[in-house]
Order: structure tokens, then sequence, then C-alpha cells
């Protein structure tokens, strides 16, 4: 029973100092709704490049995967 109690207690006390932490994380500057949707086209241009890349990539690993098996089949 003490050790639950002391679980439980401490638990808490974590609990409540993570919230103490991030409430007193600096604000965020106040943007208008124009400069986020900007950021967030940004962002997601960003993040669409990477993806093409990625998929270049795969597809690159593909056709050579393709090439060692027809090279494998005739050996």
């Amino acid at each position: 029973m003490k050790t639950l109690l002391s679980l439980t207690l401490s638990l808490a006390a974590l609990l409540a100092l993570g919230l103490n932490l991030h409430s007193q994380a600096p604000a965020a500057a106040a943007k208008s709704p124009l400069q986020t949707l900007q950021a967030m086209k940004l962002k997601n241009q960003e993040l669409i490049e990477k993806q093409t890349a990625t998929l270049q990539k795969l597809d690159a690993l593909e056709k050579d995967a393709e090439q060692i098996k027809i090279f494998g089949k005739r050996s």
C-alpha cells in the first residue's frame, strides 16, 4: 500500500513539474494569418521537394533491383 501511494505521489509530482516547464516556455511571436500561411506553404514546398527526391531514389533502386533479378535468372 505504501509503495502504491509513493508511486502515485511521485507520478503526480512529475506531471505537475512537467506542466510547469511547458508553461514557462517563451511565447511565440504573434504572426498574422498571412505570414502563417506563407510559412506553411514554404514548409510544404520543401517537404514536396524532399519527397520527390526520395521517390526518384526509390525508382532508381527498383530499376536496379529488377536488373539484378534479370541477371540472376540468366546465370
